[in-house]
């Protein structure tokens, strides 16, 4: 399996929105797909980074700048997506339905969900206001191995 830094976003049943999610990283690599409960993802994997973890403080060092820029362009994003992580490894995060089953979401710094997701799930006072229809548990960025 390969550990690949990328911030991945599920869009809902819908593959437009995924596909406008990723026109708005434009300068960034970008991938559309659908996970096996339907949901579309886009995928943004900056190009330049291990595509095996950070094995050192200088990778990781990459890969938490990559990762905060990534969260910024995403405030800015059409408000389509569901929920967004980055991190190394997050392709295959959780369907929607997983998510929502989740008993602890806090053990997931960074991850964006909408407001419809947080009070679904209860409303953590953990996290915090993202962008307008969003709350985040802030990222904490990448440490080596």
């Amino acid at each position: 399996m390969a550990w690949t830094f990328a911030l991945n976003a599920e869009c809902g049943g819908r593959e437009t929105h995924a596909r406008d999610l990723a026109r708005h990283f434009d300068s960034w690599p970008t991938g559309v797909v659908r996970d096996s409960g339907g949901g579309w993802w886009c995928g943004v994997a900056p190009e330049g980074l291990s595509r095996n973890g950070a094995h050192s403080p200088e990778e990781a060092a990459a890969m938490t700048a990559a990762g905060r820029r990534l969260y910024w362009l995403l405030r800015t994003a059409p408000p389509v997506y569901r929920y967004a992580l980055a991190g190394v490894g997050t392709d295959g995060f959780r369907t929607y339905d997983e998510l929502l089953a989740e008993d602890d979401l806090t053990v997931f710094p960074g991850l964006v969900v909408s407001e419809d997701i947080w009070a679904a799930t209860g409303g953590r006072a953990a996290f915090s206001d993202f962008a307008p229809g969003y709350r985040w548990l802030p990222y904490r960025g990448e440490s080596s191995r």
